[in-house]
C-alpha cells in the first residue's frame, strides 16, 4: 500500500526539518572511543567540529567567577556523553570577588593594584566536565567550520599549558568523566584584555592545584597567570567553594585521594648516572573509592621551565604493566608533571592491585665542582606518587659501579657484587616503617661510623664523605654533631625512632631532612651557622619526618619548629651567645623590605601575611617572604610559645617540652595540622604558671594573633617609682602595644635588678594600645627592664 501523499507546503516544511535535524546529527556525532585512553587521545586532540553558538550578553557564573560573552563558541564534539570543550572569539568581560581573606585581598592588591579581580577579554579556551556546554550551547548551530583563530588557539593551548604548569588538562578530564566526579572539572583562560593572559580552574577534587601548585588545603578554585621562563607561575587568588564558605568548614584536599600505595619495590639503576636514571617500580596499590577506571600520579612535578630542564631531564614512561605481565594503558606527555594510569576495568573500594612501571631520564645531577656524586635533580620527584606526603614503606635495589657507593634511607641489607659483572654491584636498602619521602646519592662515598649509645638501643650514626683529593671534611666533626643533635633532640621530644642515621654529603648550597638521612653540604666549621644548620636538618626527624605537615597552610610546623630547635642547639653550644645573635638575625629579616622581581618592594617582610599561607607568601613581589616568615617567624612564635610555657620566675620550662613531646606522640607517623597543634597546647597550657596567673583557658587568642594575623607589634613600658608609707615601692606606669587591632593581648616577661647577682623576673601584659601597670615592690630597683631577652616577638621594645 503506498503512503498517503500530503500537501505540497507540508513536505516542504518536513523536508527541511529532515535536513536540520540530519546536519546537525552529522557534526554533532559524538566522537566514539574503544578504550579509555583512546577517550583521553581524543580529549588531547581538541578538535573544533562540533558546531557553533553566537552568544549575546550571555552570563556564565562559575562559584565566585562571572563570564560575560559576546561572540561566538566554537565546540569540539560530544564525548563520553557530553561536550567538553570550546573556544570563544569576540568580546567579554570576567570579575571574580575576593573571598573573605585578608591575605587574599592583600595579594590581589599586591599583584594586581586592584580589589577585585576583573578584566576584558577578546578570547577564551574553556575544557569542562560540569554542565558549562548547556549553558553556552543552547544556540548550537551548524554554521561553516570554526574560525581559523579559533583552531590555532585549541591546538596551542595544551601543549602551552603543559609547558608553562606542568598540568596535562586532557588527562585531568578523563579523571573526572571517567572517575565520575562530581562536582565536574571546570578550566577557563582568558586573553587579549587588560590583564592579558589568566587562567581560572575550578577543581572540586583539588586534584590539579595539589599535583600542579602545592594547593592542597582544600581550596577548590585559583585563579593565575604565567609569569615568564625564569619565574613561573603568579597564583593571583586561591578560593574555597562558596559552599564551603556558607557551612564555614572544609574538607582537606586528601579526602579525595584515589589510593594508597603501601609499598613501592624498585629497581635503580645508575650504572651510567651521568647520562641516564632507569627504574622500575612496583606499586602495591588500595583503591580508596569504588569505580575507580584512572589513576593520576606525580612524577617530575618540581623541574622547571628553565631551560627546558622538565623537558629534557623528566623521567620518562618506557613501559607499564600489571605484575602478571598484562599491559597497561597509561599516558606522558612532554613537559607532564606526572603519569596517568588506565585500568581495564574498574576496582572497587578496599581491592589491592600491584602494577609495574618502568621510567628512565637524565634525571642525576652532577655537581659542575665536586665530581663523581650524583644525585636525584628533585629529591622526591624521581618516583612516581600519588596525593601530598602519603607514607609507604620501600625495598630500593640498586644495580651500581664497583667503584660506586650508595647511600639511602633505611637500612642496607646487602652490597655485593652483580652476578655475571665484576664492575658491578647491587646494594639494597629497606625501610620498613612508612616514611613520605625517599632518596639516594651514588658516587665516590667513604662511609665513618659511629655507635650512638642509647638506653633504647645502639644506634648506628654514619656520615657518607667524599675522598679527600675531591673536598676535604671533617668527618670526626661532622659524626660528633649528629650524634649530638639526636641525643639532644630525643631527650628533649621524645626518642628517635628510626634503627639508623645517616647523613650524605652533597655538593649543593642546602640542606634536607628525610628519614633517618639527611643531605648536607659541606658544613664542618665550628661556628653558630654551623651548629644551627646541622640541627635544624636533624630535627627534621621529628618536624617533617616523624611528624608531616598536612597542607601548605602547615608546613610552619615543620621548618618554623626546626628552625627554632637549631637555636635551641646553638645556644647549648656556647651558654646562650650565639642564641641571642640568631634571635636578633631572624627578628631583623623580618623588619626588612620585601624583596621584589624588579628590586625592592615597600613596607616589611613581617606584612606580606601570616604564617598559614605557606609557600603562597612568596610572589614576585615578596620573593623573600617564604623563608623569612615560614622559617623566622615560625621558629619566633614556637619561642614565644615557650616562654607562655616557662615559669618566669624560676626558669622552669619542663612544661613547654611535656607539650612538645606529647605533640610528637599523639602525631607519630602521621600528619600534623595547625589545629591539632593548638589542640595539644591548649590542653597544657591553663596548668602552667602564665595559664593559672592569668586565667587563660586556651591559646585560641595567641594562634590567632600570631599564626594567623601578619602584624608585628612595638612595645614600650614608661615607669615611675613612688614610695610607699609602709617602706615599699610601687612600680606604676603603663604598657603600650602599637601596630597592633585594638584587641591585641600578650604577656611580657619583666625583670627587676637590684644589684649585681640579684634579679626579680615577672610578667606584666599588654591588652590594647595602653595597659596601667602597678607592681608593689619591697625596695627601689635600680634597672627596669621588659623582655630584654627577646622572648616576645616585636619590631622594637624599650623602657624608659
Amino acid at each position: 500500500m503506498s503512503p498517503p501523499s500530503l500537501p505540497a507546503s507540508r513536505l516542504t516544511k518536513r523536508f527541511l526539518l529532515c535536513l536540520f535535524w540530519c546536519a546537525s546529527s552529522a557534526f554533532a556525532q559524538e566522537t566514539t572511543a574503544a578504550t579509555d585512553l583512546e577517550l583521553y587521545q581524543a580529549l588531547k586532540r581538541f578538535q573544533l567540529t562540533g558546531g557553533a553558538a553566537v552568544a549575546e550578553n550571555l552570563t556564565l557564573k562559575r562559584d565566585r567567577a562571572e563570564m560575560t560573552f559576546n561572540g561566538t563558541f566554537y565546540f569540539e564534539p560530544p564525548l563520553a556523553g557530553g561536550v567538553r570543550g570550546a573556544v570563544f572569539l569576540g568580546n567579554g568581560r570576567f570579575r571574580a570577588e575576593v573571598p573573605p581573606s585578608g591575605f587574599e585581598r592583600e595579594n590581589v592588591q599586591r599583584l594586581l593594584k586592584a580589589d577585585v579581580v576583573e578584566s576584558d577579554f577578546r578570547t577564551a579556551v574553556l575544557r569542562f566536565t560540569d554542565d558549562t556546554f548547556d549553558l553556552i550551547g543552547k544556540n548550537l548551530s551548524a554554521a561553516g567550520g570554526a574560525a581559523a583563530e579559533a583552531q590555532d588557539l585549541a591546538k596551542e593551548f595544551e601543549p602551552r599549558l603543559l609547558k608553562e604548569t606542568g598540568a596535562n588538562v586532557s588527562a585531568r578530564l578523563a579523571v573526572s568523566i571517567l572517575n565520575q566526579e562530581s562536582p565536574g572539572f571546570f578550566l577557563a583562560q582568558f586573553d587579549k584584555g587588560k590583564r592579558g593572559r589568566f587562567t581560572l580552574v575550578l577543581d572540586y577534587q583539588s586534584r590539579l592545584l595539589v599535583a600542579t601548585f602545592g594547593i592542597n588545603a582544600g581550596e577548590k578554585g585559583l585563579i593565575f597567570a604565567h609569569r615568564g621562563v625564569l619565574s613561573g607561575n603568579d597564583i593571583w587568588m586561591a578560593f574555597y567553594s562558596l559552599e564551603d564558605y556558607q557551612r564555614g568548614r572544609v574538607q582537606y584536599s586528601d579526602t579525595f585521594d584515589l589510593v594508597a600505595i603501601p609499598h613501592f619495590a624498585m629497581q635503580i639503576d645508575v650504572r651510567d648516572p651521568t647520562k641516564v636514571l632507569k627504574v622500575e617500580v612496583r606499586m602495591d596499590i588500595e583503591s580508596a573509592v569504588g569505580a575507580l577506571r584512572v589513576v593520576p600520579l606525580v612524577i617530575n612535578e618540581s623541574l622547571p621551565e628553565y631551560e627546558s630542564v622538565r623537558l629534557k631531564k623528566a623521567m620518562r614512561l618506557k613501559a607499564a604493566r600489571f605484575v602478571d605481565g598484562a599491559a597497561l594503558d597509561a599516558a606522558q606527555e612532554d613537559w607532564d608533571g606526572g603519569v596517568t594510569l588506565f585500568l581495564p576495568a574498574p576496582r572497587a573500594a578496599g581491592e589491592k592491585f600491584s602494577v609495574v612501571l618502568e621510567l628512565a631520564g637524565d634525571f642525576m645531577y652532577d655537581s659542575p665542582d665536586i665530581g663523581n656524586c650524583y644525585y636525584p635533580r628533585a629529591s622526591s620527584d624521581w618516583y612516581p606518587r600519588h596525593g601530598y606526603l602519603n607514607r609507604s614503606t620501600f625495598d630500593l635495589t640498586f644495580r651500581h659501579r664497583k667503584r660506586h657507593r650508595v647511600a639511602s634511607a633505611g637500612i642496607r641489607v646487602r652490597e655485593e657484587k652483580a652476578p655475571g659483572s665484576d664492575d658491578e654491584m647491587i646494594t639494597q636498602w629497606k625501610i620498613e616503617y612508612p616514611v613520605a619521602l625517599v632518596t639516594f646519592g651514588v658516587g665516590s662515598f667513604e662511609p665513618h661510623t659511629e655507635i650512638l649509645k642509647r638506653k633504647e638501643g645502639d644506634l648506628p650514626v654514619t656520615f657518607y664523605s667524599v675522598p679527600g683529593w675531591l673536598l676535604a671534611i671533617k668527618e670526626d666533626f661532622m659524626l660528633a654533631e649528629l650524634q649530638n643533635c639526636v641525643g639532644y633532640f630525643s631527650a628533649l621530644f621524645g626518642s628517635y625512632p628510626y634503627p639508623s642515621f645517616a647523613a650524605v654529603f652533597h655538593p649543593r648550597l642546602f640542606g634536607q631532612g628525610l628519614p633517618s638521612m639527611l643531605l648536607l653540604p659541606r658544613s664542618d666549621r665550628a661556628e653558630k651557622h654551623t651548629y644551627a644548620f646541622i640541627a635544624h636538618e636533624t630535627s627534621h626527624q621529628w618536624w617533617g619526618d616523624m611528624v608531616a605537615w598536612r597542607s601548605y597552610r602547615d608546613q610552619w610546623l615543620s621548618e618554623g619548629f626546626a628552625q627554632y630547635s637549631g637555636v635551641l642547639y646553638t645556644g647549648l653550644r656556647d651558654k646562650g651567645k650565639s642564641r641571642k645573635e640568631l634571635i636578633r638575625e631572624m627578628r631583623t629579616s623580618l623588619v626588612e623590605s620585601p624583596q621584589t622581581e624588579t628590586g625592592i618592594g615597600k613596607g616589611h617582610v613581617a606584612d606580606i601575611g601570616p604564617l598559614i599561607l605557606g609557600h603562597r607568601l612568596s610572589t614576585r613581589e615578596s620573593e623573600n617572604a617564604y623563608t623569612t616568615l615560614i622559617y623566622n617567624k615560625g621558629a619566633l612564635v614556637l619561642r614565644m610559645l615557650h616562654f607562655l610555657f616557662t615559669d618566669p620566675q624560676t626558669g622552669d620550662d619542663k612544661p613547654f617540652f611535656t607539650m612538645m613531646s606529647d605533640f610528637v606522640r599523639r602525631h607519630y607517623n602521621g600528619w600534623a595540622t595547625t589545629e591539632t597543634f593548638l589542640q595539644v597546647a591548649n590542653e597544657h597550657f591553663p596548668q602552667t604558671f602564665i595559664g593559672k596567673k592569668y586565667k587563660l583557658k586556651d591559646l585560641n587568642w595567641f594562634f590567632s594573633q600570631w599564626v594567623f594575623q601578619a602584624h608585628l607589634p612595638s612595645y614600650r613600658l614608661e615607669y615611675q617609682i613612688e614610695s610607699q608609707a609602709d617602706g615599699s615601692v610601687l612600680l606604676k606606669g603603663n604598657v603600650y602595644q602599637e601596630n597592633v587591632p585594638e584587641s591585641w593581648f600578650m604577656v611580657l616577661p619583666l625583670v627587676l635588678r637590684y644589684g649585681k647577682d640579684q634579679s626579680a623576673r615577672g610578667t606584666i601584659h599588654a591588652l590594647g594600645p595602653k595597659t596601667p601597670v602597678a607592681i608593689r615592690l619591697p625596695g627601689p630597683p635600680k634597672e627596669v627592664e621588659l623582655d630584654p631577652d627577646s622572648w616576645i616577638l616585636s619590631e622594637k621594645t624599650s623602657t624608659r
